[in-house]
């Protein structure tokens, strides 16, 4: 396209036309009164003719330019001409998930106010709520403005270049457990033996144990420093037992790093440097490194793939999780129903590839159904992709670690991983790890020069992680006591699951309720992948009966794969939902909550390190109780065992656990497929066991659980969509009071002035009440304001009503 003149300025005399800065500010003044944002270049400049050309940024990959000329008349006059080119984009930006625009009005808005002044100041104005800044970005603007106002305060005085590299060069020389290998930018790494050690055991384990890879984890911190230099920290990934004797993920530390920004460049360099250091200690981390999980930093994903080329790069699921709740353009409820069920699918879907593509093509078409395109579109572009493996086409993601049921072994170059190296519990060990570090430093490391922040940082390493200490105990042998006869355990918090902790019986009670509640299978050698048994057990209540139906459906899951099976699934009305051709969301979440499945599969390895299970738990732990009852099952030895057969069979030394409860074991068939009416009942099942253990459970329910347990259409549904729009704003206005967040109470008593509510709905709907309670509870001066606005206005209409019904009698 050519450009086009869009306007001509006449400027002041006393503007210097040939100054790029008076430019670059005349510039950024008429991009402020278009509610613009753009990047500036300035072009060639002709004696005294200065052109500057700006690209917007306000929206996404947007081809809109301007070429702003500065130049003198031939009258002697200063114009500005302004010219465009190219049309805007349609997709806004994003900045950390919110709208530049929506950020710019957000700065505006908090420059001089605080967030819940800034929200005072919309109501009073009269605008729409759905124009407000939501709550976060306002925090974030506010924090910005107070950073820019406040002067950061030094200790000490500053640290020049020259300064800190030869604080670097003295801790070389003065003999201590570090030494330091630094670039002249003042980029590089510290190192100890024991980060060489601890590498060696790593790589020893892999070679003689049950992989032949390493896990490992980086991260940059901006937090210890200050805001110009990152603390860069490179760890792998081990298992171990915790004091109450539950398997946890220990991260082991090799590197320790120091880097301007975490851009590509940067962070290449230390990798690069730890890579040489750990070569020069006989550590080959290139060979063994298998997976490396990290952030979505694009600069910290293209340095691990330059640098460890054959590694797979893996996402956390906590930011990816972040990211979609930041999504801008699609409502709240919706952002967190498809949150809470990425984050399922990415933990609890792991065992099955199948499942796993199945449940995701299930979410895509439920958010069609909601109309929510763009997000189903963002899902595909950024969250999830389609892969061919063993010729057919699935879902995938980077966030993912596959842990098969069926014991193939575990590619090198893959998303697949053996049990407790996922991305969940590996990017939550590493925030423990900055968490744990960062308290054993001084509050204000952060304002300290960088050679003082650098002498906290080492001596908190060497008091936390290991540079000091005995030999690391990194492999995971055995099983828990915690697991056959301990207390019940509890997984961690799922949002999909009512944000509930699920409580796990221990081996004792599976056995007691035993055999009701155990179904065997065995199958013959390449039947299905590896698998030569398979126990179909309870997940959280230890008495619950396993019927055949049940058992016959979670042994035909690690078949999914097969189209004879998914066509009877697609034809269970408990299962499938025949008009949209989905899978049913909330069943598959039931099922998994309730059933789970262990399997054997062949090896030489001994019977712990063969069994795999379908749990959430076991995917996170590597362990967990349905493994153990398994293994006690299969007659595994271990004293644990011994003392759970003398509490509960005194006879029972002498014959296997299976012959004492008379265990039957079938025989797998791969032609006896469920039936459409085994899937129904399954459901049906697994929906009323999550239903009694739901009522046992009297937690609160808050507004992020509510989202979880329905689909926005069904809650619709259920208030009747034939109901009056007063009736349903009403209702809109009862949620928002009672919900537990500042934002959605304020604007709930902004709705009452809106919509000018009367004395007779406050009572019928209880709205004085509630506004009366947070009156009394809250602390915010605008909050208790408002709500004696409304209680004042009410009580003035009770008065009016009373002065005139005595007057009419």
């Amino acid at each position: 396209m050519e450009w086009e003149q869009q306007a001509v300025i006449r400027l002041s005399p006393d503007f210097d036309v040939t100054s790029h800065a008076e430019c670059r500010r005349a510039v950024l003044a008429w991009l402020a009164q278009q509610s613009m944002e753009a990047k500036m270049k300035i072009g060639r400049s002709a004696g005294e003719h200065v052109a500057v050309y700006a690209y917007c940024q306000t929206h996404k990959d947007c081809p809109r330019k301007w070429r702003h000329i500065f130049q003198l008349t031939e009258d002697g006059a200063k114009e500005h001409i302004v010219h465009v080119n190219g049309n805007h984009a349609t997709e806004p930006r994003l900045v950390r998930g919110t709208a530049v625009a929506v950020r710019r009005q957000a700065d505006a808005l908090t420059e001089a106010n605080t967030p819940m002044q800034a929200m005072v100041q919309l109501a009073a104005q009269g605008a729409e709520m759905e124009t407000w800044p939501c709550t976060a970005a306002l925090v974030q603007s506010r924090r910005r403005a107070v950073r820019k106002k406040s002067a950061s305060a030094e200790f000490g005085g500053g640290t020049g270049l020259g300064q800190w590299l030869e604080h670097l060069r003295k801790i070389n020389e003065d003999g201590s457990v570090w030494s330091t290998v630094v670039r002249e930018d003042g980029c590089g790494i510290v190192t100890c033996q024991k980060f060489a050690d601890a590498a060696a055991a790593m790589i020893a384990q892999a070679r003689g144990g049950d992989h032949d890879y390493l896990v490992g984890v980086h991260d940059c911190t901006y937090k210890v420093f200050s805001s110009d230099w990152g603390l860069w920290k490179f760890c792998l990934c081990a298992k171990k037992y915790d004091r109450e004797g539950i398997p946890r993920t220990t991260l082991v530390q090799v590197g320790l790093g120091f880097v301007p920004k975490e851009g590509q460049e940067h962070m290449l360099t230390v990798l690069h440097l730890m890579k040489e250091w750990h070569s020069s200690k006989n550590n080959d981390l290139s060979q063994f490194l298998h997976q490396v999980h990290a952030d979505e930093s694009l600069g910290g994903q293209n340095a691990l793939r330059k640098a460890f080329p054959k590694t797979v790069f893996v996402l956390d699921v906590r930011h990816q999780v972040s990211s979609i709740m930041r999504r801008a353009g699609s409502k709240k409820e919706v952002r967190a129903m498809v949150a809470a069920n990425m984050q399922f699918a990415l933990s609890a879907l792991g065992f099955s590839r199948p499942l796993f593509s199945l449940y995701i093509d299930s979410l895509l078409v439920r958010l069609v159904e909601l109309g929510e395109l763009d997000l189903a579109a963002y899902l595909q572009k950024d969250v999830v992709e389609k892969v061919t493996v063993e010729g057919k086409e699935m879902w995938t993601s980077a966030c993912c670690c596959f842990i098969s049921l069926l014991g193939t072994s575990v590619k090198f170059q893959s998303h697949e991983a053996n049990p407790g190296m996922t991305s969940t519990t590996i990017s939550q060990s590493l925030e423990a790890s900055w968490h744990h570090m960062k308290k054993l430093l001084p509050g204000n490391v952060a304002k300290m020069p960088a050679t003082d922040a650098l002498n906290h940082i080492l001596k908190a390493t060497e008091a936390w992680d290991c540079a000091k200490g005995s030999a690391l105990k990194l492999k995971l042998g055995g099983i828990s006591s915690r697991l056959v006869s301990g207390e019940a355990i509890f997984t961690e918090r799922v949002k999909v699951l009512d944000d509930h902790q699920m409580r796990l019986p221990c081996a004792r009670l599976l056995w007691q309720s035993c055999p009701g509640n155990t179904k065997s299978f065995e199958f013959d050698i390449g039947e299905v992948g590896d698998v030569r048994q398979a126990f179909v057990l309870p997940v959280t209540n230890a008495s619950m009966v396993v019927d055949d139906d049940v058992a016959c459906c979670m042994v035909s899951l690690l078949r999914l794969c097969d189209s004879s099976v998914q066509k009877h699934l697609e034809k269970s009305p408990g299962m499938w939902h025949e008009e949209a051709g989905r899978l049913s969301l909330t069943k598959v979440k039931e099922i998994l909550a309730n059933v789970c499945v262990v399997t054997l599969v062949a090896g030489p390895e001994e019977v712990l390190d063969r069994l795999r299970c379908s749990c959430l738990y076991f995917a996170k732990t590597s362990r967990c109780s349905h493994m153990a009852f398994a293994a006690f099952l299969l007659g595994h030895h271990n004293d644990y065992f011994q003392d759970l057969i003398d509490f509960t069979r005194k006879d029972a030394p002498k014959q296997p656990p299976s012959a004492c409860v008379k265990l039957t074991r079938k025989k797998y068939s791969r032609a006896a497929i469920p039936s459409a009416a085994a899937w129904k009942r399954m459901a049906t099942i697994c929906a009323e066991a999550s239903e009694k253990y739901n009522k046992r459970r009297k937690t609160d329910k808050g507004e992020a659980q509510a989202a979880m347990e329905t689909t926005p259409t069904k809650q619709e549904l259920a208030a009747g969509k034939n109901k009056d729009p007063r009736a349903l704003s009403l209702e809109t206005i009862r949620d928002k009071l009672g919900a537990k967040d500042f934002h959605s109470n304020f604007s709930g008593m902004h709705l009452c002035i809106k919509h000018a509510v009367t004395v007779q709905e406050a009572k019928e709907h209880g709205l004085g009440k509630m506004i009366l309670g947070l009156k009394h509870k809250t602390t915010s001066a605008p909050t208790k304001a408002l709500a004696n606005q409304l209680l004042q206005a009410w009580v003035v209409e009770t008065r009016a009503s009373a002065s005139s019904a005595k007057s009419s009698s």
